[in-house]
């Protein structure tokens, strides 16, 4: 399967090497900027690439646009206008939020569409190519496209997901709390720290260790039996310490950890804490 990759950043620079790697042939790189796809080109071994993707897109069998969400209807519809696309063709964008509508223009030009996400955090496209080796990937579109699909994800080590069609927002803001949120969550956590007194790229270090051994206890024990603490102890005591600490000292963070101990009470009750304990926990958040 030829495939052409219009979009030349870490998204599209990573599965490019990625299916390289799994034996499929990249055969155009089509970017804005000519020096970013003159790089991927180079990188997966091709010597076609262009600022304008459709003179590429016609030689793949797989389009691949990895382009911002912003512009994927956009570039998408430019692509037909100037007849890119053609009949059998699998067109596919790699979009968390967007579902395979949105590449209409290419289905009416006898294309397959595809939505294709990688549940992966891509930072350039080396670490981001080795990192989709065990990802899941979610699928949603045409039913030859999704076949398409999975058998691209299957080849390149990963596990393929399908999503029925109208779910992509909610599961899009699904990885958000799993991922961007964590971020936040771990920037609060060392902002307390700092307020008892460690500085910031200390906290950081500090709390990455209990990170790794969270992630790790999900891995193993799975959900809600991974679940630590004080609130999945009943241990009324401490939470009621914490709060006063927090009003106290950083007023700022109550809300966030009485909204975070609200749920985490919901998952306490799941692994096993009795409904007395729980109801001195809610009454105290």
């Amino acid at each position: 399967m030829k495939v052409v990759i219009v979009g030349a950043g870490r998204a599209g620079g990573a599965l490019a090497l990625a299916l390289r790697e799994a034996g499929y042939e990249i055969t155009g790189i089509a970017s804005r900027s000519m020096e970013s796809a003159r790089r991927l080109a180079e990188l997966v071994g091709t010597e076609d690439y262009s600022d304008r993707p459709e003179v590429l897109v016609p030689s793949g069998d797989l389009v691949v646009l990895s382009v911002p969400d912003g512009v994927v209807p956009s570039v998408c519809a430019r692509i037909a206008e100037r007849g890119g696309f053609r009949r059998g063709q699998v067109v596919a964008h790699l979009s968390g939020a967007l579902p395979s509508d949105v590449l209409s223009p290419a289905k009416e030009a006898g294309a397959y569409v595809l939505s294709m996400h990688p549940i992966q955090t891509l930072a350039e496209p080396e670490t981001g190519a080795r990192r989709l080796k065990g990802s899941y990937f979610t699928l949603e579109g045409d039913p030859e496209a999704v076949g398409v699909g999975r058998r691209l994800v299957e080849d390149m080590g990963g596990r393929a997901l399908e999503l029925p069609k109208g779910t992509k927002v909610l599961y899009h803001a699904a990885l958000c709390v799993a991922s961007n949120y964590l971020v936040a969550l771990v920037d609060a956590a060392v902002g307390l720290l700092r307020a008892a007194g460690v500085e910031p790229d200390e906290g950081l270090k500090a709390v990455l260790p209990l990170l790794l051994g969270t992630l790790e206890n999900l891995r193993e024990l799975g959900l809600p039996h991974s679940l630590t603490g004080p609130i999945v102890r009943g241990d009324a005591g401490t939470v009621r310490a914490h709060l006063r600490a927090l009003s106290e000292e950083v007023p700022e963070f109550l809300e966030l950890y009485r909204t975070l101990g609200m749920y985490t009470l919901k998952v306490a009750l799941r692994a096993g804490l009795d409904e007395k304990a729980a109801k001195e926990i809610s009454a105290l958040l």
